[in-house]
């Protein structure tokens, strides 16, 4: 069967940052190589996220919207868009194109090169490049650090959202974190149940619209407790 592609966008009141997909990401698509779908996770928006959408799926078929009722974070976003995902293959992009869209065609031909599971864009890793405030990438390097240390495997991105999955390969991996922290948990347990893991580099630039939703307090305490439940693993293993 041949592959096919889903992109699933979380977002949450980024109305400006839709509008970019016609332009942006489309035409990317169109060069991908294989039949391609758009999904995005409307996240109980409050502007006009959803409004954009809609105008898009007037124009191109291969646009679906799912909707959240009310704002459930990035982890029921991923798991809604990994349930209604219909493609063979599943890249996450963020909403606000950080990572973007021109990077997807680095992420199919690595999965093309080798018999991978998931295939994570890294802005650490060797090539990789960041544009992000100092703050950010020290914080964001401390924790993929720290995650690849624990599990013992040279990984510099666990914490990125920006990466491909084989859709078979998501079955029976845990997915229960609310928050940004599920990256890191579904790569842990892909890892963990020998799912074959392989790293190409990116480039990660700033948000040129909207505002973040990333908490940093929220989200240190998640990967405490996620980094625990990693160091647990390691010497019960």
């Amino acid at each position: 069967m041949p592959e096919s592609l889903t992109v699933v966008i979380p977002a949450c009141n980024e109305e400006q940052n839709i509008r970019r997909i016609e332009k942006e990401l489309i035409p990317v698509l169109k060069g991908v190589g294989m039949r391609y779908e758009i999904l995005v996770i409307d996240d109980g928006s409050t502007d006009g996220t959803a409004d954009e959408v809609r105008k898009l799926q007037k124009k191109y078929r291969y646009v679906r919207m799912v909707q959240h009722p009310r704002n459930m974070g990035l982890g029921a976003g991923t798991r809604t868009g990994v349930k209604s995902a219909k493609g063979t293959l599943i890249i996450f992009l963020d909403a606000d194109f950080t990572f973007h869209p021109r990077e997807i065609p680095k992420l199919i031909t690595k999965y093309n090169s080798g018999d991978y599971d998931c295939v994570i864009g890294t802005h650490f890793g060797k090539g990789g490049r960041t544009k992000v405030l100092w703050y950010r990438k020290f914080l964001s390097k401390s924790v993929n650090t720290l995650y690849s240390t624990l599990l013992g495997r040279n990984i510099t991105a666990m914490s990125s959202i920006f990466r491909l999955y084989r859709r078979d390969a998501l079955k029976g991996i845990s997915m229960k974190s609310r928050g940004f922290d599920i990256c890191a948990e579904i790569l842990f347990d892909m890892i963990k149940k020998g799912r074959n893991v392989i790293e190409v580099p990116v480039t990660l630039t700033t948000r040129i619209y909207g505002e973040s939703k990333l908490s940093n307090t929220k989200e240190i305490k998640n990967h405490i407790k996620l980094l625990a439940k990693i160091a647990k693993w390691r010497v019960t293993r």
